[in-house]
């Protein structure tokens, strides 16, 4: 495969930006590319479909390729979980800060060249990596997997990210290539400089001069990121470390044994106002301004595990005390009186007993619908239109006309309870509707005596996607992207 690393003068100099926006370039070019980083940090997690965690940005820059959100493109995770590293979607029982270094550097390797060769036989032709931090603090650390070692393994040409913002950047690029082994330096093939502020003019000389210096072409200066592509209001792709005065929604979803679909709640958790957690079964719930039962592939023993473990009598108790409770798919089934698996005139059927929070009863059957559908919402705002997936197995018969109301325009796609506290939705994609989210997150800031947020914003997927189309063309009359493609 063909490759090309980013590295940087340190952290945030820009490495992501620039893969992100090249992820896409190259794809618009009709190259099959994936985003590529051995080893992230869990700060800013992001859970794949399958349940694995990987680092937000390589989703980011999975997105931008038009690919989906795997754990090959992040194969390995430090720092979720306490001190546990994720290697290959499993934890290990391993601190690699505290003795433990060369088992997880051997765990590590072999999920390198697992992810690697996963991503061969998926048929990607082109990998895009930004580094991690600097890799002149190699002795610091005392190894790395990113950054030159990377390059090394997949014999890829690097372009070096001058953060020009923090001053003295000339110095930082020479340290820095004092610093590099012979041959790593031989593997940088450009260099870009970011994050200046003022007019290009007052920067040029120092361009000049590295140029000289090094030997190596400069393939762009970009301004100030807000100088030309202010971040929204509504979704920050790269903003995504939030003060806590930010944060003024607590939403917590409950992660059951066989959680699904984590994307679900993925508008939610680049609302800039909402603070997204989720909790174990045993873990507290607190009081939040709103709970989330999400999909699962088990109904039947993550609705048991309810039971068993006291979530069920903890969310009947948060409900009853004036919270906010929201069912997707078989969350929507397990707020109901019960739920039957339904195996045929001839067969016996299960009942299990639901958690009781809407007088609804489910029908488990055969039958599985998974249909594009474009309705109106009745709440929280009448009248918003959405169009996504409706899936579920089976039906869900209301047993209560008075103790429910319709959820959207057609009513067998979600109910509310009428003091509009339960919710639940036969629409997974129900968030992603920027104007019902919004809707809906206001009704828990008004809880609170929180001011409104706008609702005139486009739908999630649609916006990142015009985000990141954005920031390829703002980039293009500060980057050459030519030269990008050659250096590859």
């Amino acid at each position: 495969m063909d490759a090309i690393v980013f590295v940087g003068t340190g952290h945030a100099a820009g490495k992501t930006m620039l893969a992100t926006a090249l992820c896409r370039l190259l794809r618009q070019r009709g190259r099959r590319v994936a985003p590529f980083k051995p080893e992230g940090t869990a700060t800013l997690p992001y859970m794949t479909e399958t349940g694995v965690e990987i680092n937000y940005f390589q989703a980011l820059q999975a997105w931008a390729a038009t690919a989906e959100p795997h754990q090959a493109f992040n194969p390995v995770l430090r720092g979720a979980m306490g001190d546990r590293p994720l290697v290959a979607g499993q934890r290990l029982d391993l601190n690699p800060d505290h003795g433990d270094r060369d088992a997880y550097l051997a765990a590590a390797e072999a999920a390198i060249a697992e992810a690697l060769n996963t991503l061969t036989q998926q048929h990607y032709t082109t990998l895009v990596s930004d580094g991690d931090a600097s890799p002149a603090d190699r002795p610091l650390r005392g190894y790395d997997l990113n950054n030159f070692d990377l390059a090394r393994r997949l014999d890829a040409r690097v372009v070096l990210v001058v953060d020009a913002d923090r001053g003295g950047w000339l110095g930082h690029v020479t340290g820095l290539l004092a610093l590099l082994e012979p041959a790593d330096r031989d593997r940088i093939g450009a260099f870009i400089v970011n994050k200046y502020r003022g007019p290009r003019p007052q920067i040029q000389p120092g361009i000049d001069w590295l140029r000289e210096r090094t030997g190596l072409p400069c393939l762009g200066a970009i301004p100030w990121i807000g100088d030309f592509f202010p971040s929204p209001a509504s979704i920050d792709l790269f903003a995504r470390r939030r003060r806590s005065s930010d944060r003024e929604t607590t939403v917590v979803a409950v992660r059951l044994p066989h959680m699904t679909h984590f994307s679900d709640l993925d508008p939610l958790a680049v609302e800039p106002t909402v603070d997204l957690r989720y909790i174990d079964l045993d873990g507290d719930l607190g009081y939040p301004d709103a709970a989330i039962l999400p999909r699962t592939r088990d109904l039947t023993a993550d609705l048991q595990a309810l039971h068993s473990s006291g979530m069920a009598e903890t969310l009947t108790n948060y409900g009853a005390a004036g919270g906010t409770i929201l069912g997707i798919g078989e969350g929507l089934q397990m707020l109901g009186k019960s739920v039957v698996h339904f195996r045929g005139i001839d067969s016996d059927s299960t009942e299990l007993m639901g958690i009781g929070l809407l007088p609804v009863a489910t029908i488990i059957t055969a039958e599985q619908v998974n249909r594009s559908r474009t309705v109106t919402s009745n709440y929280p705002t009448a009248g918003l239109p959405l169009t996504t997936q409706e899936v579920r197995c089976g039906y869900t018969q209301v047993l209560d006309n008075d103790g429910v109301e319709a959820l959207f325009s057609d009513p067998k796609l979600g109910v509310v309870s009428t003091n509009h506290l339960v919710w639940g939705s036969y629409l997974p994609g129900v968030f992603d509707s920027g104007p019902w989210r919004r809707s809906w997150l206001n009704r828990l800031r008004h809880q609170r005596g929180l001011g409104s947020l706008p609702t005139g914003i486009p739908d999630y997927q649609e916006h990142r996607e015009t985000l990141i189309d954005g920031l390829v063309t703002a980039l293009a009359t500060h980057v050459d992207w030519e030269g990008l493609v050659a250096l590859i």
